[in-house]
């Protein structure tokens, strides 16, 4: 039976050795050489490099809170879990870990890594548990092993997750990244993780917009043990909001369904042209040839608007076979308000929208009802969001100068008309007189 070190803690001697609190500067010398299990944690230890490769029986090694400004160099390969947690490492270089084929557990947790290098975990196939939480990474690691079951990323400094290390994690069961700056999970980001069963993704910088859809009905699903309360940061609109507590139409307000990947579409200058002469305030110089019939204009605007969608977007839905103001749909409006712009100045004056129907409005948008601007209400109001809504009428516009001559000259001919047909009159009662004057004395003699 081999002795234990002094002031060390040997519950099975010559297998696990207990060494730690001693306030220890190196380590100690007569620690048996077939000990399996060896902890020398919260010591003042600073560089054990090669003091451990004669222990070709060890298993679990722990130097944890200890003062190693760099990973130990010279580990025995039979090592199978390693504690290095709270110590001052800042990066890993590739080579680091290359003889400890046997890790199945590594704790590198609360150190102050900002690096590893590529390749560095590689060649760790047995590799199970990761912890890298509490470091400095702004990244994830690049060629993690695919044999890791658990991953603790939290409390870094990572805005972003690569997919093609994430996608190679086939067996990954628990993932945590809380507690980091992701602002979005890209598209298909965990569709690759067919075991993953429990994730952690609050306490990050959400920004609740478009790129966010894919992690919104991710969490819809339910299909994972998992915190849904993730907390929006950015629109302004949205800060402090949960994000499972939004509309899609709230997050994304152009896309067309909910159901649907969204894409966003531009509407051609040709095309907004035509919507702006649909819009224009008429002048006193139109003249009445160049006044189209608004009827006309929004179904050759249709058959445009059908064939520039269906020909750029063929997977997305086009915005209506019959594009009319009146069978334009609430979804339809605000997609519309979000890729055409169209100058206030520009838009003709129409009845105001129902309060009711402006409150849904602001309430769908995420926008308050007093910040909306004057040019918004504008647009708005240019396109009904109701079906069955009526035609804005225009406010009737004060008649012009040339309006004025125009009825001064029909009045004038009708004066003349009225004269003519008065003098007409004058000239038949005068010739009726004079007939009757010439017979009646005829009359008279004959009767003498």
């Amino acid at each position: 039976m081999s002795p234990c070190p002094p002031g060390c803690c040997c519950p099975h001697p010559g297998l696990l050795v207990l060494c730690e609190s001693l306030d220890l500067r190196s380590l100690p010398r007569s620690v048996p050489l077939r000990t399996s299990a060896l902890s020398v944690a919260r010591n003042r230890l600073c560089n054990v490099d090669h003091l451990l490769r004669p222990f070709s029986s060890l298993q679990e090694l722990s130097l944890s809170h200890n003062m190693l400004a760099r990973f130990p160099r010279g580990l025995p390969p039979s090592l199978e879990s390693l504690h290095l947690q709270e110590n001052r490492i800042t990066y890993i270089t590739a080579g680091a870990l290359r003889q400890l084929g046997n890790l199945t557990r590594l704790d590198l947790e609360d150190n102050r890594i900002r690096a590893i290098q590529p390749g560095a975990l590689q060649g760790l196939n047995k590799l199970q548990v990761l912890t890298l939480k509490g470091n400095k990474l702004s990244s994830l690691p690049q060629n993690l092993p695919p044999s890791l079951t658990h991953l603790d990323l939290s409390a870094n400094c990572i805005s972003a997750l690569d997919l093609p290390s994430l996608s190679a994690l086939v067996n990954l069961q628990v993932l945590r990244i809380n507690s980091n700056c992701l602002r979005s999970v890209p598209d298909s980001a965990f569709d690759s993780l067919p075991r993953l069963r429990s994730v952690d993704l609050t306490d990050n910088m959400w920004v609740c917009e478009c790129d966010i859809l894919y992690l919104y009905r991710w969490l819809l699903s339910g299909r994972l043990k998992m915190a849904t309360d993730l907390v929006c940061t950015e629109p302004d609109h949205l800060a402090h909001r949960l994000l499972l507590n939004l509309s899609v139409m709230a997050i994304c307000p152009r896309v067309l369904k909910p159901n649907e990947r969204t894409r966003h579409l531009n509407l051609n200058s040709a095309l907004e042209r035509k919507l702006e002469m649909l819009t224009v305030e008429p002048t006193a110089q139109t003249s009445f040839e160049n006044k189209m019939n608004v009827g006309d204009l929004s179904e050759q605007i249709s058959k445009e608007t059908v064939a520039l969608f269906s020909k750029d977007v063929p997977e997305t839905r086009v915005l209506l076979e019959h594009y009319t103001l009146e069978t334009l749909t609430y979804e339809e409006c605000l997609f519309l308000n979000k890729t055409q712009s169209v100058s206030p100045s520009h838009l003709k004056t129409t009845s105001s929208l129902p309060d009711e129907e402006q409150k849904c409005r602001d309430n769908v948008t995420g926008q308050h009802p007093q910040s909306n601007a004057t040019s918004a209400e504008g647009t708005r109001s240019l396109l009904s969001t109701n079906r069955d809504a009526a035609w804005p009428t225009p406010v009737p516009q004060p008649f012009t100068q040339q309006d004025s001559a125009v009825v001064i000259s029909l009045l004038a001919v009708l004066c003349v008309l009225v004269a003519l047909l008065m003098l007409a009159v004058v000239l038949v009662l005068k010739q009726v007189l004079l007939r009757q004057q010439r017979v009646a004395p005829l009359d008279a003699g004959s009767g003498g």
